[in-house]
């Protein structure tokens, strides 16, 4: 048996145990979800439990690996839970709705899961309650939503492949640790994971889009641009840009197409682009500083992308511009 936890304040969670005993399998799980219990275990001696997770306590995500024929049940407190099995077999229901197989299904807090699970490998997305909330609220600029979704399965076939694609894309950066201890990245992370979740599950209540005028548009345009210049070094989101404005992201993004052409996020990208290319120009590499260092320091993971778009701007590589 293998048991490591890591955890700190507002720091990354990396959360690893391996272990063929029930009892420490279930304390390993309700590290993850609190009221998670598993059964009896019939035939102990064939019996592992695995669990990574990694992420932060607004998004993390987890793979767990079930050997053996296991029932389970529990509550979720204060996350929703988006669960993709990977191999083996799955019945689940949630409050009385039944599904089984290898599709996504979406677990929300307060709601009674019970699953029965045989040599299963399974993934899982938890997004804390708060951070659901607050990007709903500013996708949909309704500050009185409450989230909550119809059906625990995707609404379409489509849906459900954006959200496959979102997880994997999150799930690649998390995986190094360099880049997942970057508070601009983790934000991000958390943003386009929530927005995933939203588009891809039924959204009971599903709010109309609400237009401003002109006058309001170019006016949360303005407070945008401000806020985003004074902000470009903390981690922010769309949603904390459009929260700031007093708008919905949805209006948000007509103003920025209306008056600069661009969406918020990519104008935020290309402040950040104007920073690392500064923050090259100063650098000295005999100090230490390395072009990925200084991409990582404004939330650029991919260095041939920042490569690339340095080039675009500057008409060289950002190697050649620190060592200038």
């Amino acid at each position: 048996m293998h048991q490591k936890t890591e955890t700190a304040p507002e720091t990354p969670i990396h959360l690893h145990v391996a272990t063929t005993d029930p009892e420490v399998a279930n304390e390993a799980l309700q590290q993850i979800y609190t009221s998670a219990r598993m059964g009896t275990v019939a035939d102990e001696s064939s019996f592992l439990y695995r669990q990574d997770v990694l992420g932060d306590p607004d998004l993390n995500l987890g793979r767990l690996t079930f050997r053996g024929s296991i029932a389970g049940r529990m509550v979720l407190d204060e996350v929703f839970s988006v669960v993709l099995p990977r191999a083996g077999g799955v019945d689940w229901s949630i409050d009385g709705r039944t599904g089984t197989g290898l599709g996504v299904f979406l677990l929300q807090p307060g709601q009674e899961y019970y699953g029965e699970v045989d040599q299963l490998l399974v993934d899982s997305v938890n997004i804390g309650l708060s951070t659901m909330q607050r990007t709903a609220r500013t996708v949909y600029g309704d500050e009185t939503l409450e989230v909550s979704f119809h059906d625990p399965r995707p609404r379409s076939p489509a849906r459900e492949r954006h959200w496959r694609s979102t997880f994997t894309f999150v799930q690649q950066v998390l995986a190094q640790p360099e880049v997942a201890s970057v508070p601009l990245l983790r934000a991000d992370l958390r943003r386009q994971m929530a927005v995933a979740t939203l588009e891809t599950f039924s959204f009971a209540g599903d709010p109309g889009v609400r237009r401003t005028s002109a006058a309001g548009q170019h006016s949360a345009y303005r407070r945008a641009v401000e806020f985003l210049h004074g902000a470009v070094s903390s981690p922010i989101t769309v949603e904390d840009v459009a929260r700031h404005a007093g708008t919905s992201t949805v209006e948000l993004s007509r103003a920025f197409r209306s008056h600069a052409g661009t969406t918020p996020g990519a104008y935020l990208r290309e402040l950040r682009l104007v920073a690392a290319h500064d923050d090259l120009v100063q650098g000295d590499p005999s100090r230490g500083d390395t072009v990925r260092g200084i991409a990582l320091r404004w939330g650029m993971a991919h260095p041939g992308d920042f490569a690339r778009r340095h080039r675009q701007a500057y008409g060289e590589n950002p190697a050649a511009t620190l060592r200038r």
